[in-house]
């Protein structure tokens, strides 16, 4: 597979597991580090928070879970051609090389203490993403300073807590947009933003186009199936 990605130099790259093997997920790590500019596209049929945080750190651009409805497949392929025309830059999707891990359940022995550990915290913030985050708050539920806990927090996930966070409020208002008759301001409170500015300006940021944009074309391609 890296031979042909050498000669093929692919603008982008979807990987397709069932139940992924840690040697498949080591592999995707591979090519994200040889080729750390090519987005990834990672669906899968096994679901997991652990999976799923794993793919984040890792870089890969966006994560799925089967079964997948074919408009948001196509709001996917759509936004990854816009991309690959230069269409499209976010400085949140940001190529960076990736130092993920591999999730609990797929690694050995003596990484799975702390790993398991953070992922209560993860499960915490997913659970409460759209309300207000304390990152003060969080630190003293694991006894640990501030600094501490952020520290840690990038050093296992590869991000901020707070980067982490919004990624889940966008992804939240992703979902909202594609509801009929969906306002900004509406779906911009719902998803946790008390500014709708600010979450034009951060949803355009990393997705490329503005709510109402994504809004529109969520509709146009419900129309077309």
């Amino acid at each position: 597979m890296l031979q042909s990605l050498a000669i093929s130099q692919p603008y982008a790259l979807v990987f397709d597991f069932g139940d992924p093997l840690s040697a498949q997920l080591q592999l995707l790590r591979i090519v994200k580090r040889q080729y750390p500019s090519v987005p990834i596209l990672m669906i899968t049929e096994s679901h997991s928070e652990e999976l799923a945080v794993w793919a984040f750190r890792a870089r890969v651009w966006n994560y799925l879970v089967k079964p997948v409805t074919l408009r948001e497949f196509q709001a996917n392929l759509r936004q990854l051609i816009k991309m690959a025309l230069g269409r499209a830059v976010s400085n949140a999707r940001r190529v960076e090389r990736p130092s993920a891990i591999l999730p609990v359940s797929y690694a050995p022995p003596a990484a799975q203490t702390q790993a398991a550990a953070m992922q209560q915290i993860i499960d915490h913030i997913r659970r409460d993403h759209t309300a207000r985050v304390s990152i003060a708050k969080l630190a003293r539920a694991c006894r640990m300073s501030r600094f501490s806990f952020s520290r840690l927090f990038r050093r296992t996930f590869g991000c901020s807590c707070r980067d982490y966070v919004m990624r889940l409020r966008i992804e939240t208002a992703c979902k909202l947009l594609q509801e009929p008759d969906a306002s900004v301001t509406g779906v911009a409170a719902s998803a946790g933003f008390t500014d709708a500015s600010y979450f034009a300006r951060m949803f355009r940021r990393r997705m490329g186009q503005s709510p109402k944009e994504y809004a529109l074309l969520t509709m146009t391609m419900a129309h077309q199936t």
